[in-house]
């Protein structure tokens, strides 16, 4: 019965880990430089990556940011919206801007590095 069990789970269990979300949800919009600064200006968002990683981001509304990840990782940097982006400049963590659309629930960046369209949810 394990060995069966084992057999009909682990296939999806791969399957899951190695999907990553490369494309926007289809509700997704670009949000006006003004309308994404007010929308991350003072709040904390969090995020949970395909390969299981986990990120707390603190946008402050003086344009600097805070960094947190579940592996213990921190850097802070600025941030800013720049042609319907979401930009930063991390001390240490990887720099630029960042495709990024919008929801009513959520906020959804592109990775430069991997493709990956990650969902900001505020905190």
């Amino acid at each position: 019965m394990r060995h069966w069990l084992a057999a009909f789970l682990l296939p999806g269990m791969v399957w899951a880990q190695g999907s990553v979300p490369t494309e926007f949800p289809p509700d997704a919009v670009v949000l006006a430089d003004d309308v994404l600064q007010q929308r991350m200006a003072g709040k904390v968002y969090r995020a949970r990556l395909a390969d299981g990683a986990t990120w707390r981001i603190e946008y402050k509304g003086n344009g600097y940011a805070f960094l947190n990840t579940g592996s213990g990782f921190s850097d802070t940097g600025k941030w800013w919206a720049k042609d319907g982006q979401l930009c930063s400049e991390w001390g240490r963590a990887a720099s630029g801007c960042l495709p990024t659309r919008g929801t009513a629930d959520a906020v959804y960046i592109q990775r430069n590095n991997t493709g990956e369209v990650v969902a900001l949810r505020p905190d």
